[in-house]
């Protein structure tokens, strides 16, 4: 098998998989464009890089830069090698830009997991899962060499899947769960401790840390063990808390957001949002937050 890959980018994920795809003996070139600033950090860590808008020759790339670049990518790698193969670490592009319109492969390859997980579970012979799909793949003999990549980036648990539902899951789960409820639920608890005379260090672990040991414990338990484990208290408490918060308009928020996914309707309002201003404005907020100050004041003592 020919254990050859070019990765376009050398964000965060493309650093991961860079990283865990080498030390797995695949041989790595990256993929910047002339006057990118992650050229100096490939080659201190030892990386071979091209100039992807001229450079041609790569049968097969994983394009793991931002989804609003993948077209124009495409596009340009597509014009100087018409026989490329493209992977793509999650299903946004290929489902709401037109990546489709050009003829070669494309295959979904999604790890999930965040970058620094990847590969820290990756170098201490960890566990990591990951759905893939092959229904845009013309080249048969390429599903082998895939799946091969996928065990090489550490991913132990991997699944078929379309990509529509990847990239669906994947919307509604970062909306409802992971980067909404959890983050600000956390901080709305904590503020309502602080306001009722609680100290910050007890409001913080309570509310913020202990989320890492609580999640920590759900996903290796499962759900029926996790609430058969924990304490008369937290298990009373946990009803009290689902009678409040998670009534009928609950359910129907959660209906908004997915069928706003499914319509489209977020893609296109995408389109319209100045990331830049809305990452300055969320992080601006953030920085005020008197948790983000006791989180900087503890972090050396908890994680470093």
């Amino acid at each position: 098998m020919n254990k050859k890959l070019a990765i376009i980018g050398f964000g965060n994920q493309a650093t991961a998989w860079a990283l865990n795809l080498r030390d797995s003996g695949w041989d790595i070139k990256i993929g910047l464009r002339e006057n990118s600033k992650s050229l100096m950090l490939c080659h201190e860590l030892g990386f071979d890089t091209f100039d992807f808008e001229k450079e041609s020759g790569h049968a097969l790339y994983a394009i793991l830069t931002p989804d609003e670049t993948h077209l124009q990518i495409i596009k340009t790698l597509s014009s100087i090698n018409s026989k490329s193969s493209f992977i793509y670490a999650h299903g946004y592009s290929l489902t709401y830009s037109h990546v489709l319109d050009f003829g070669q492969d494309h295959i979904l390859l999604a790890p999930k997991a965040i970058a620094s997980e990847l590969r820290f579970e990756y170098e201490r012979k960890g566990k990591n899962g990951g759905v893939y799909s092959f229904e845009y793949l013309k080249d048969q003999s390429l599903k082998e060499t895939i799946l091969t990549l996928g065990k090489d980036l550490g991913l132990t648990s991997m699944h078929e899947a379309s990509v529509k539902d990847e990239t669906i899951a994947d919307l509604f789960s970062e909306q409802t769960v992971l980067c909404s409820t959890l983050p600000y639920s956390a901080l709305y608890s904590f503020n309502k401790l602080r306001e009722n005379g609680v100290s910050a260090e007890v409001a913080f672990f309570e509310c913020w840390h202990e989320v890492k040991l609580i999640a920590n414990t759900m996903v290796k338990l499962g759900p029926a063990k996790f609430f058969d484990l924990i304490s008369p208290n937290a298990l009373i408490g946990s009803e009290i808390g689902r009678s409040i918060f998670f009534d009928n308009q609950y359910e129907k928020k959660l209906e908004q957001i997915l069928y706003n996914i499914h319509s489209g309707k977020f893609a296109k309002d995408l389109e319209s949002v100045d990331f830049e201003k809305v990452k300055e404005e969320v992080k601006s907020f953030w920085e005020a937050q008197e948790l983000t100050h006791v989180h900087k004041r503890l972090e050396k003592d908890l994680y470093q």
